[in-house]
């Protein structure tokens, strides 16, 4: 009896998966080029297109916010990626769904590096736009090319060896 049982606990499980996977969008064939001309606030109050910031050969498009832990918690290592590629055409943009008081508090306790935009309540119509991210939650990540062709997402923490894995896998 405990045999079929577990059997079918596997079975649920497995059946759960699939239909989790089935139900993510997929990033491949997604174009974003109308985000190019996306004109939001850098942290001094300018005015910038997306396009103004966006690297020759890859962009790193990160959704984050101050009262967001895991966003913080990758915050340092944004800035470390940003400063090993920027050299190679890869941009780095934090994308602060928040106020642009609250991004300045945050920055007088951690040192970033990478373009930082503040988008406010336009950052979650611009999430739902992309259309990757049915439940706009952060951190949500996402990796475009020249083309503005997205090619990696990744929704809630991301790493080193993902960003890595990201542009190594492109380059093939």
């Amino acid at each position: 009896m405990r045999g079929k049982s577990l059997i079918l606990v596997l079975i649920f499980i497995f059946f759960m998966g699939l239909s989790i996977n089935l139900l993510l969008p997929t990033k491949k064939s997604t174009n974003i080029s109308w985000i190019a001309s996306e004109r939001l606030s850098d942290i001094d109050g300018r005015m910038l297109e997306i396009n103004d910031v966006s690297g020759k050969r890859y962009t790193i498009l990160n959704f984050w916010a101050t009262w967001c832990a895991p966003c913080v918690e990758e915050m340092p290592m944004l800035s470390k990626f940003y400063n090993k590629t920027k050299m190679e055409g890869i941009s780095v943009i934090g994308l602060a769904i928040d106020n642009e008081k609250n991004v300045k508090e945050f920055l007088q306790k951690i040192k970033v590096d990478h373009h930082l935009l503040v988008a406010g309540a336009k950052g979650t119509n611009i999430m739902e736009k992309i259309g990757l991210n049915p439940s706009n939650s952060l951190p949500f990540t996402i990796m475009f090319d020249e083309n503005y062709d997205v090619l990696e997402i990744k929704l809630g923490k991301l790493t080193l060896n993902e960003l890595l894995y990201w542009v190594n896998t492109a380059e093939r």
